[in-house]
């Protein structure tokens, strides 16, 4: 059972630090503004000695960070880097996340050229011996100035999972089967080298399509990955192949796969 305790912490133009609670502190790193107009900024989980927050997909015992941007200004899109996280277990549950601190890379891209004024409120997940949601609420104006945070938000950037054709990928296929009501996916993958103990993770990008935790089998280096798929739109259901995501994590090494063909 989760205790439910919600804690806000509020960020002031002139301050760029959250309130510091019992899990640690969240703030927002300003980053940088690139050449084509669009700002690389990043917000900065700083947890306390025994913590850990969640990945995009948590798994059965976490709660995913929910970013909302409703009153900013001037924002055409925003695009999350995210760093590789480590599978653990929450009350006996498998859990995807990270430990310790988590730089989470933001890319801003303007709608015109003027300036972007943010207001992002923030909801995480954060898990010791008890398990909280969190708030966290950011107003600020980006100017792109000051790099705050570079050097860190460009490490984050770069751990991240690799890429099917650097991680030596022969092959990928995914099978969509009837189960009663719902479906069954079955990802098959063969790889030049084998991975140590891989989870692997299939997403995709509708809400109206639930994907469960995964049942993962691996031989040498070939890795089969079958999940429950439920689909709660209206209407038949429309899957597009190109937009199924698939990740493993492994003792070893990560890599994301964008696309899985029949």
């Amino acid at each position: 059972m989760f205790r439910f305790l919600i804690l806000l912490a509020a960020i002031l133009p002139s301050s760029i630090f959250a309130q510091v609670l019992d899990y640690g502190s969240v703030r927002l790193l300003t980053g940088w503004q690139l050449k084509d107009g669009s700002y690389q900024m990043a917000l900065e989980f700083d947890l306390n000695p025994g913590w850990k927050t969640y990945w995009r997909a948590p798994g059965a015992g976490g709660l995913p960070p929910l970013l909302e941007w409703d009153g900013s200004q001037n924002i055409a899109d925003v695009s999350i880097t995210w760093p590789t996280p480590v599978v653990f277990e929450t009350a006996g549950l498998q859990s995807i996340g990270y430990y310790d601190r988590l730089i989470l890379p933001i890319l801003i891209t303007p709608q015109t050229s003027g300036p972007v004024r943010i207001a992002l409120n923030l909801q995480f997940g954060v898990c010791s011996d008890i398990c909280i949601p969190a708030e966290a609420a950011f107003r600020m104006r980006l100017n792109g100035a000051d790099e705050q945070g570079k050097a860190k938000i460009q490490a984050a950037m770069r751990d991240v999972p690799e890429s099917g054709a650097s991680a030596g990928l022969r092959d990928i296929s995914c099978r969509i089967e009837p189960d009663g009501d719902d479906f069954e996916i079955t990802a098959q993958l063969r790889f030049a080298t084998g991975f140590r103990n891989p989870v692997v993770v299939i997403e995709y990008d509708s809400e109206d399509l639930w994907i469960t935790e995964t049942d993962t089998q691996s031989r040498g280096r070939a890795i089969t990955a079958s999940a429950g798929l439920s689909w709660y739109g209206s209407g038949p259901m429309f899957l597009n192949r190109d937009n199924i995501r698939v990740t493993i994590l492994a003792e070893n090494r990560a890599v994301e796969l964008q696309g899985c063909p029949g």
